[in-house]
């Protein structure tokens, strides 16, 4: 096993934790925000899948989904509580990008070559020595927004999924 794919293999797992969280909510529960200012399923499942493509495009990975710059600005992290987000598209479509977005960025990188994974990091995470590391951190951001898909099943009565 290559460190491409172990860090294929953290993408590849993360969208099954992901599908178990949000696969048997509601249109209206995946817009259900668990308190005020919080995040709904929708828009993590869509910031993750603008996320996700941005990184594949950065790749060099052309043949991702079209996104609008409306969605995207909606779906960029702000910084503030969050506000309505019960208009920010069909679950079916947002969990569809989010699935192509993810398996394009596992085929990405599958084929980063070892010296451009032991050499710096791209991005300003400023917790990536590398760029392996950088690459590492996308699967550990969607992680940490599953945590917050079980905080929105639990506020919506549902049992755990783990």
């Amino acid at each position: 096993m290559t460190t491409n794919d172990v860090i294929a293999g953290g993408y590849r797992m993360t969208k099954l934790l992901l599908h178990r969280m949000v696969d048997d909510l509601t249109p209206a529960e995946f817009r259900h925000q668990p308190v005020s200012g919080a995040n709904s399923a929708a828009w993590i499942v869509g910031h993750l899948a603008v996320t996700l493509r941005r990184s594949a495009e950065r790749l060099g990975v052309t043949d991702l989904p079209a996104v609008s710059p409306d969605l995207v600005a909606q779906l960029t992290q702000t910084g503030k509580p969050a506000g309505d987000q019960s208009a920010l598209g069909n679950p079916a479509e947002l969990l569809a990008l989010f699935d192509t977005c993810t398996d394009r960025m596992i085929g990405a990188v599958k084929c980063v070559p070892a010296d451009v994974l032991a050499g710096p990091a791209a991005s300003s995470t400023r917790l990536a020595a590398n760029f392996g590391e950088a690459l590492l951190f996308g699967g550990l951001h969607v992680s940490m927004h599953v945590g917050q898909l079980s905080s929105i099943r639990r506020s919506l009565g549902k049992p755990p999924v783990m």
